[in-house]
């Protein structure tokens, strides 16, 4: 009788010894944050498109607005943003998918505000501040920005597209004999005496590069208002706007030559946080939604990542283990005395 009395408690036990161990932990079942495999395959998937990715495991990560540091955002526009991430062996991607009911494209007019979406790592062993890191703790992070994106897909977006009315006078040296005002950037500006009066571009400005090869800048950050553009840019993508819904990828190589890169190894956890920034409702720069950090699980290629345990659910294995140990103990304990 007291042996089954043991069996029938056995499932309580389990779940007591589980919730202690959470609770020790300062963790609860409900509070445990979204899981995050860059999962290894043969094939990279750079298209935000491709349905391959349907394929690939997401997590659902949700949205905070930064209200601490002004401009503030008192609430959120963007209440989550679901992730996916592939690699294979020498490059990893990363799908970020959101709900945004407008295409905010352009920042030419001081009205307009883009739509943006940011990544950020690490760059040193310790957990830096969410909030693009603070002195001593650097973070890397890439900026996809809707405008860069347009002016790859159709060419450098300037005033006269913002303002189609508007007529920009003749610099001396532009190409007026084969230009036709309003005159274009880059293509009326290219020799070095035309170029001259375009300053930002001339002094290597990343603001003000009419041709570009990635809508994802690459930079660093150790606080509020440093965001520095990164002497090396690493980061590619595309970033695509469809049915109500945007649609990023970003991809690096695992391995670069970089110490202000984030590190991205094969087989290695690495925490990363997400930002979107919503145009439409006039967002930008602190002005943004935010994700806590967590974990990306780096699956090796050619193979699955490995196992993995919090220190949460290590103690709840550990804890299962005595109470079982301890119920075998008293089965055994319990048939020594019948016997005797």
């Amino acid at each position: 009788m007291q042996r089954l009395a043991l069996l029938k408690r056995l499932p309580l036990l389990v779940v007591v010894g589980l919730s202690l161990s959470l609770a020790l932990q300062g963790k609860a079942l409900a509070q445990q944050g979204p899981q995050l495999t860059s999962v290894a395959q043969s094939k990279l998937l750079t298209d935000p498109m491709d349905a391959a990715w349907q394929k690939v495991p997401a997590a659902d990560v949700p949205l905070t607005p930064q209200a601490g540091v002004k401009p503030a955002l008192m609430a959120t526009s963007v209440s989550s943003v679901k992730v996916r991430s592939v690699n294979d062996g020498a490059s990893i991607a990363f799908l970020l998918e959101w709900q945004d009911g407008s295409e905010d494209r352009y920042a030419s007019r001081p009205e307009s505000f883009r739509d943006a979406a940011a990544i950020q790592f690490p760059t040193t062993g310790e957990l830096p501040a969410i909030c693009m890191g603070v002195r001593g703790q650097m973070v890397n992070i890439w900026h996809w920005k809707a405008d860069w994106q347009t002016d790859i897909d159709k060419g450098f977006q300037d005033v006269p597209d913002a303002y189609p009315n508007f007529y920009k006078d003749a610099y001396p040296a532009v190409n007026v004999l084969t230009g036709t005002p309003p005159f274009r950037m880059p293509k009326d500006f290219e020799s070095p005496e035309a170029k001259q009066f375009m300053v930002g571009w001339t002094v290597g400005n990343a603001l003000s590069e009419p041709v570009r090869t990635s809508p994802i800048e690459d930079l660093n950050a150790i606080g509020f208002s440093t965001a520095t553009h990164k002497a090396k840019q690493n980061v590619n993508g595309k970033g695509v706007w469809k049915d109500g819904v945007w649609r990023v990828v970003y991809t690096r190589a695992l391995k670069v030559d970089d110490v202000d890169a984030a590190a991205l190894t094969a087989g290695q956890e690495v925490p990363v946080a997400f930002a979107v920034w919503n145009g439409s409702n006039q967002e930008v720069g602190a002005r943004k939604q935010t994700s806590t950090f967590l974990n990306v699980t780096v699956q090796a290629a050619g193979g699955a990542a490995a196992l993995q345990l919090s220190p949460a659910l290590l103690g709840g294995l550990i804890l299962l283990l005595i109470v079982a140990g301890i119920i075998a103990f008293r089965m055994v304990e319990g048939r020594s005395r019948q016997t005797s």
